[in-house]
Formats: structure tokens, sequence, C-alpha cells
């Protein structure tokens, strides 16, 4: 007998977002599989070139994943869209380093975009990059 795969089902861009950042905050590299559509797929880490296609995200995602610690991930949703089959979320991801570590808080922007599949909502592509520092008038 075969062992099935759960794969949840998302109800809403929400909640495959919620799921996207909960496997990221636990290294949790089954779950993030779980969150990403089936093709057609984009992801852009701060400071990297476009990686295209579930495959070359999914092993970025190891690499990132895999024996790292949980940092500490706090999600600030700046906007929201949603029309049809697609949203995009624009969010302010405030990610500190585990307890412990003297490295600051970094503050990254990312654009999430989710598309509705025949079995819920999935992440189709996700942008991520560092905004540059505010300036300060004396």
């Amino acid at each position: 007998m075969s062992e099935s795969k759960f794969v949840p089902t998302f109800s809403t861009s929400e909640a495959t977002e919620a799921a996207f950042y909960a496997a990221f905050t636990n290294c949790d590299l089954q779950a993030m599989d779980v969150v990403w559509a089936d093709a057609g797929v984009i992801c852009i880490h701060p400071g990297s070139m476009a990686l295209v296609g579930r495959e070359v995200v999914m092993r970025s995602w190891s690499n990132i994943l895999t024996g790292a610690e949980p940092p500490t991930l706090k999600v600030e949703v700046l906007s929201r869209i949603v029309r049809d089959d697609l949203a995009v979320h624009l969010v302010e991801e405030h990610i500190t380093p585990v307890t412990g570590s003297h490295e600051p808080t970094s503050i990254v922007l990312a654009t999430n975009v989710y598309c509705l599949e025949t079995d819920g909502w999935r992440l189709l592509e996700h942008h991520a990059s560092v905004p540059r520092p505010r300036q300060t008038t004396h």
C-alpha cells in the first residue's frame, strides 16, 4: 500500500500566506513545499536573481531552511488585492535571527502573488528585497 501525501487545502490567499510564513519560521521544508503552486512559480530572494520553476525554487528553500535555526518573523501586511483567481499581497517582513544572536532585525519588503488552483490557493511568486535605509533630515 503506497503512502499518499496529505496536501492541505488553503481556502484563501491569507491562509496560504500564513502557512508560507509558518513554514519559513519553523524551517519546515515539507510545509514550504505544499504552499507553492504546481507550475509557473518564481522566487526572488533579497539580492538574488529570479529563480524560475518549481524545482529550482524548492531547491533554494531547501538550502535556506535545512539546518537553519528558526528565526523570529513578524509580517505586516501593507496591501492586499484579490481578484477572481489571483491575489497580490505586499508585506513587510521583520526577520530576527535566533535568540542570543547579535545580528539586528532585517526588514524585507516582499510581494507575494497567489493563484487559485483546483485544490485551493497556492503561492505563485515571492519577490523579496531589502529596502534602502530611510534618510533622516537634520
